[in-house]
């Protein structure tokens, strides 16, 4: 049966295709729009990421952050100053394990030999077991960090490294330092913290 070539032209046909045209053209409108909303939210999220990374890195708090498998996901120039960290090595998002034994390759902490390991061991275990907790921790550098960790929404966990150093410093004697710490949280190392000369 041959074609009707005149069905073409039929008003209604013709309307038909009018129609699907424009639900068509509408369609490829809206999802432009959508496109373009969508990358103008991506542009103004990466915006925010990168002033919250700035400012970030203009602290003197070390801050780092984990995910969920405590991989490093985030870590400011404040930590890596601390802990000689390169920027590679933390750019490449490392695990929790290798943030502490490169600290403690580098001599950062201020533990002898046979305790660092056993440190080590422990904070691993208790920033994975999600216990909010803070500690002292002393730096063979002199300085003396506030170590707190929590728990985020995700999973993951938030790191930061309190200096106390002049805290510690200006107290006038032991009995006063020991006061000041306790009200800031539990001083496990308070045997090894001698006031700074």
């Amino acid at each position: 049966m041959p074609f009707d070539w005149r069905m073409v032209f039929d008003p209604g046909i013709e309307t038909a295709i009018v129609v699907i045209a424009a639900l068509g053209i509408a369609l490829a409108v809206h999802l432009y729009r959508q496109h373009r909303i969508t990358r103008q939210r991506l542009s103004e999220h990466y915006a925010t990421a990168e002033r919250l990374t700035a400012a970030l890195d203009r602290i003197d708090i070390g801050i780092v952050l984990l995910n969920a498998d405590t991989r490093a996901e985030f870590i400011n120039r404040a930590f890596r100053n601390y802990f000689m960290l390169p920027d590679a090595k933390a750019d490449s998002k490392p695990p929790l394990i290798a943030l502490m034994y490169h600290a403690r390759d580098t001599g950062a902490y201020a533990f002898s030999d046979d305790e660092i390991d056993h440190f080590i061991a422990r904070r691993v275990e208790q920033i994975r077991s999600g216990t909010p907790a803070e500690e002292i921790l002393r730096l063979a550098s002199g300085r003396v960090l506030r170590l707190s960790w929590a728990v985020l929404p995700d999973g993951g966990r938030m790191l930061s490294y309190t200096p106390v150093t002049d805290l510690i410093r200006h107290s006038d004697n032991i009995a006063d330092r020991d006061d000041y710490l306790a009200m800031r949280g539990a001083d496990v190392f308070s045997s090894r913290l001698a006031p700074a000369e």
